[in-house]
């Protein structure tokens, strides 16, 4: 472990590319689960799926999945906390988290339990880059790099786990989906792009009710330049009413917006306000997390920062916390925790994993 007076951290075995959080333990620990490795076994680096307790003083790992020569990149969790969706390369699986719900005993272990489903067909080099799961770990969401967003149904029978595709949602994105997610209800989807546009989606018609455009939230920034490409690099829903999203050029100052929308009376289409929008970071945004009011974000310099929802106000950074571009990271908050500070739990390809407590001003 390396501890500063802002964060500590520990070193991992190998480059780790995403972190899920599962739940706090105890008044010492929060649980995580994150995959990473060296990709193709020429490497040397195994690739795996970790569990592990993380406290201020350790990190404990409870049990790991080889995956062998398949990379998994991407990992999030239901909130159950009992189904883990895993990427690999274009392609999404369904992994059983057995005993590893905060609170329970026994033998802990996590375990493959589906086939493989394509969820992005890009011509050349596809990549999955995000997965969402609702409210009832029921329905997959999933978006790559064909801009194309998939929704699967998900049942259960005989301890595995079967995925059906429910709806590819069209028009596709001009450009990659960077990332998705569900609204509290579970009854919207939202997709952010590098096609500088972030898409509200009804997960009962697969219909686009609303448009919200990176340009329109980045406070004047890009000024008279020409040909500047946006990128939307982050959505996250506050409820079912707002939503926020981080977007920036390829290089530069990344902003944050808040919007807040209302359905029309045909319940087809949303009425959008830009609430506030503020420059969270002087490089572009790589990880966003948000929980509880609070806003983390890990920047492509390596910094932690954090705002609030609803004014998107700084505080307490940005802190530089790793030594290559955050990859992931996750907001673990519990207020009657006394040894463990509520904190961002931040993962990179440094080899690193750290936490960075919240410092509330």
């Amino acid at each position: 472990m390396r501890s500063t007076m802002s964060t500590f951290s520990y070193i991992t075995s190998t480059p780790i590319f995403s972190i899920a959080h599962l739940g706090e333990i105890d008044a010492r620990s929060y649980r995580v689960v994150y995959a990473g490795g060296g990709g193709a076994s020429r490497s040397g680096v195994t690739n795996t799926i970790t569990a592990a307790d993380v406290g201020r003083s350790s990190l404990t790992e409870l049990c790991m999945l080889d995956t062998g020569q398949q990379l998994c990149s991407y990992v999030c969790v239901g909130r159950k906390k009992e189904v883990l969706v895993c990427v690999f390369n274009n392609s999404f699986c369904l992994c059983k988290l057995v005993g590893l719900r905060p609170g329970l005993r026994g033998q802990k272990q996590i375990l493959v339990a589906s086939n493989m489903y394509v969820s992005d067909m890009k011509i050349t080099d596809p990549s999955l880059n995000s997965c969402a799961v609702d409210a009832d770990d029921d329905l997959v969401a999933a978006g790559g790099d064909d801009g194309m967003l998939r929704m699967w149904t998900v049942s259960e029978a005989r301890g595995r786990f079967n995925c059906t595709l429910k709806r590819v949602c069209s028009p596709a994105h001009a450009a990659p989906i960077t990332d998705c997610c569900f609204s509290e209800s579970s009854h919207l989807v939202a997709t952010a792009s590098k096609d500088g546009s972030c898409r509200i989606w009804s997960t009962t018609s697969g219909a686009i009710i609303c448009e919200l455009l990176a340009i329109s939230a980045m406070c004047g920034a890009i000024g008279k330049q020409t040909g500047t490409k946006l990128i939307v690099r982050a959505c996250k829903f506050v409820g079912d009413d707002s939503l926020i999203s981080v977007q920036s050029a390829a290089r530069g100052s990344a902003f944050a917006a808040k919007w807040n929308f209302v359905s029309r009376n045909d319940g087809t289409t949303l009425t959008v306000a830009l609430v506030v929008s503020r420059r969270i970071s002087g490089h572009p945004v790589s990880a966003v997390c948000l929980r509880q009011g609070i806003i983390a974000h890990g920047n492509v310099e390596g910094l932690v920062g954090f705002i609030r929802v609803n004014d998107l106000r700084q505080f307490g950074g940005p802190i530089q916390v790793h030594d290559l571009p955050v990859t992931s990271l996750v907001a673990a908050i519990k207020e009657t925790t006394a040894n463990m500070p509520p904190c961002a739990l931040s993962v990179s390809a440094d080899y690193k994993l750290a936490a960075t407590p919240f410092i509330f001003s």
